[in-house]
């Protein structure tokens, strides 16, 4: 050391010694930065940022080497060969190409980093050796090999050093210290190894105009010097033009990403580096905690093998996976993940995009919870009872155990709803569900099947005295009275109201070995409850199949009431809202049994809906109203009503057409009414059997418009011809505002909608003078007539027709009004 010290105080020129260190320091900066930039871009086969910076290396160890080798004294006068000069310069940027090379492609792999570092210390060791060798020309040249060997070894281990730092260049600091090392690698190898070095003169070689004087190289030297000084000027300004732009890229992409509702992050080799605000906000944490954490960190640790597999696939094949992350707070968010691979920045990055999922799996739950209960009373519903009574009865069948079901009928309940209205009725269901549970076990299911109509599955193994008691408890709870508070039927006062209840009950398997027939006996226990007064609970009895049997005898009576000629159709008129004028009759059914009478629609048709008579039923009501209206001396129209399940036979519109040609009627005279219940179970069908009825010309009406829960979303997806207001809303004009509020509502839309809109169940002038007044366009009710054979219609002379005008009259109108 002392050596080297003494050669460089007594054997060069300070000033360019200095002048050599500054190219040096400048040289060693600009490779440094050049190399920066070639890490951040794609890499390629030979990247131009490489090329560039290993030219200004290779530039800058040859101009230090020759600046300093004229500041050597001893080699003040040397002359230097021309070839090992130039070859010299060309060692220097080759090797400094090839090492550059091995490091950006290193991955930080040690062994890789240190192969670098050896062939950039190779590359400036051959250059310094081949340029003291050109001095050869004029000078013999003599090496202490310890020193030498030192030279190489001090150059190897800094170059090293310096490419292992060089890992990360993206700040200023790294980076000059990077450039320092690199400086002293190369300083540390021509100053130890010009120490090694004995210069004696000596003749000249022959061929002399091959050989570089002082003031030739110096002149080299300088162009050289220049060169690297401008590259790394221009390494610089390019340096800072590229900084800018990433950063406006950065400040559009932050943008970009704050604006999305989505949670969206970069990461990089596994770590966040950047993230918008949507995600600060997701995991409740400032960016300054989430930037540089590890991936993982930020999801579930149950998640983490299925990360670590997706890391390892392309993204662009990869499918959106649901996953759950963790917020600063400890809370589990479900998200979709879906990551694309991007350039962030220069370099390779992939973009995350999170979709919060919680709102989604509450609407979800939501939407099973509303598929599963009533919405009235929240209890389970008949999909939910079905589930659970399945349940039960296999596990009673594995268990040998027993299972109790429990029909429970409200008594007295219509009169609430129909003196003091339906909220009145709601009010009185809920206290009612709330005094059941209150009287079973959580392991019990209790459900709402219907208005008033309740079911109850006691599972699991209970006595006969066991269920007779809790069917008692339930009782004894619904006999106690009810105070409903609130506005009741237009009084602000409590209500206080007074029901009762009737339980049917069977058991399986004594009573029943599949879910059906056990509801079949606990519905037969309690209709012989009703029967004998309601009030009490009864279990089924073998006797009480008798019940059962003859209700079979009526479906097998009602499926002989075609051909014995026993079904017949009376007629209703329906008449304008102005004028009175009938314009439609509506057929409606009538059985007439031999033994009962007449049975009325709603007494039977339930009936054969559920034996699938009502296909044949249908289809004779159809052709014999048809059949009927084509005889008619008036062209009036002909209005059937069309049960859902007769609607979704196979053939429907093509039978129509076919009745309708037999017939001879007119398309445009036969109205098909029809509920919103076709469309529940297959919508899609539904309207494309009515558009097939449209396309042949039969009118529709959408019947009992305003009782379901989706009628306008049918008007909307289909256009009807007319809306019939249910007779229900009708009941309530002039005693609840709420009814006037209802029809004028529903009157509008019809009207606003090109629809023509009939009202049921006018019995009353004051009720005709409130609908006239709405402007309903047609009316159907006992004011006008009651349903009779179409004989007697036909009969009705001009003293009928007189009545009809007279009701429609102003004067008529002001006596009510």
């Amino acid at each position: 050391m002392l050596k080297i010290v003494a050669c460089v105080a007594s054997q060069h020129d300070f000033g360019l010694v200095a002048v050599s260190a500054g190219i040096c320091l400048l040289g060693c900066f600009s490779t440094v930065t050049l190399m920066a930039e070639a890490a951040r871009a794609e890499r390629r086969s030979v990247s131009p940022w490489l090329i560039a910076a290993a030219f200004v290396f290779g530039c800058s160890v040859w101009s230090l080497h020759f600046v300093a080798m004229l500041a050597f004294q001893p080699g003040a006068q040397a002359a230097y060969g021309l070839l090992p000069t130039a070859a010299s310069i060309g060692i220097a940027v080759a090797g400094a190409l090839i090492a550059f090379l091995i490091w950006c492609r290193a991955d930080h792999d040690p062994l890789k980093v240190a192969a670098a570092g050896l062939v950039l210390a190779a590359a400036i060791s051959g250059m310094h050796y081949a340029g003291v060798g050109a001095m050869a020309a004029n000078s013999l040249l003599a090496f202490e090999e310890a020193l030498v060997h030192a030279s190489l070894g001090l150059c190897a281990t800094l170059a090293v050093i310096a490419l292992a730092r060089a890992g990360d260049l993206a700040g200023l600091g790294r980076r000059i210290e990077v450039s320092l090392w690199l400086a002293l690698a190369i300083c540390g190898l021509h100053f130890t190894g010009m120490t090694a070095l004995t210069v004696a003169p000596a003749t000249p070689v022959a061929g002399g105009g091959a050989v570089l004087g002082s003031t030739q190289l110096g002149l080299a030297v300088g162009l050289v010097s220049l060169a690297v000084l401008g590259a790394g000027l221009t390494a610089l300004l390019m340096q800072q033009h590229l900084m800018r732009r990433r950063m406006d890229e950065l400040s559009r992409m932050r943008l970009l990403g704050n604006l999305a509702h989505e949670v969206l992050f970069i990461h990089r080799e596994g770590r966040v580096v950047e993230i918008n605000q949507a995600g600060l906000r997701l995991f409740g944490a400032p960016a300054s905690e989430i930037i540089g954490r590890p991936l993982l960190d930020l999801f579930a640790e149950a998640d983490a093998p299925v990360l670590l597999r997706r890391s390892r696939c392309h993204p662009e094949d990869l499918f959106p996976e649901e996953f759950e992350v963790r917020t600063a707070a400890g809370i589990a968010v479900p998200v979709e993940l879906t990551c694309r691979a991007i350039d962030y920045l220069g370099r390779p990055a992939t973009a995350v995009a999170l979709r919060d999922l919680s709102r989604r799996r509450r609407d979800e739950a939501r939407i099973r919870h509303l598929a599963l209960h009533d919405a009235l009373t929240d209890l389970p519903n008949r999909t939910l009872l079905e589930e659970r009574l399945g349940l039960a009865l296999e596990n009673a069948a594995e268990n040998g155990t027993s299972v109790a079901l429990a029909y429970l009928d409200l008594d007295r309940f219509k009169p609430v709803n129909d003196f003091h209205g339906h909220a009145a009725g709601d009010a009185l269901l809920v206290q009612a569900a709330k005094r059941m549970l209150a009287e079973l076990r959580p392991t019990d299911t209790l459900a709402r099947i219907g208005g008033d109509e309740f079911v109850i599955v006691l599972a699991h193994t209970r006595t006969l005295a066991q269920v007779a008691e809790t069917a008692e408890r339930l009782v004894a709870a619904l006999g106690r009275p009810f105070q409903i508070e609130g506005q009741i039927g237009g009084s602000v006062e409590g209500l206080r109201v007074e029901i009762g209840a009737s339980v049917g009950i069977a058991l399986y398997p004594s009573d029943g070995s599949t879910a059906e027939s056990l509801k079949r006996a606990a519905d037969t226990a309690l209709y012989r409850v009703k029967d004998e007064g309601r009030g009490a609970v009864r279990f089924f009895e073998a006797a009480m199949d008798e019940q059962l049997q003859a209700r079979r005898r009526i479906e097998h009576e009602l499926s002989g009431a075609i051909a014995r000629g026993e079904l017949a159709l009376d007629y209703q008129p329906i008449v304008n809202g102005r004028t009175g004028e009938i314009e439609i009759f509506e057929a409606l059914i009538r059985w007439h049994h031999p033994e009962r009478g007449c049975v009325f629609p709603a007494d039977f048709i339930p009936l054969a809906e559920q034996t699938d008579q009502i296909g044949r039923i249908g289809a004779w009501v159809l052709d014999t109203a048809c059949a009927a209206a084509a005889a008619w001396p008036h062209p009036w129209r002909v209005s059937v009503n069309v049960s859902p399940k007769q609607f979704r036979q196979p053939g429907f519109a093509a039978g129509v057409a076919a009745v309708l040609g037999r017939h001879g009627l007119s398309p445009g005279r036969l109205v098909l009414e029809i509920t919103e219940s076709v469309f529940i179970h297959d919508a899609a069908t539904a309207l494309t059997v009515l558009t097939a009825l449209r396309t042949l010309g039969v009118r529709l009406a959408l019947d009992d418009f305003g009782t379901g829960y989706s009628s306008l979303s049918y008007l909307q997806r289909f256009q009807f011809d007319k809306i019939k207001v249910d007779r229900s809303f009708v009941r309530g004009l002039g005693q609840h505002a709420d009814a006037l509020t209802i029809v004028r509502a529903i009157t509008h839309l019809g009207h606003n909608l090109g629809l023509t809109v009939t009202v049921e169940g006018v019995e009353t002038q004051e009720q005709l003078t409130v609908l006239r007044e709405l402007g309903c366009d047609q009316m159907q009710g006992y004011l006008f007539a009651r349903p009779a054979p179409m004989t007697n219609l036909s009969e009705t002379g001009p003293s009928d027709r007189a009545r009809l005008r007279a009701l429609f009259s102003n004067e008529a109108a002001r006596a009510y009004a």
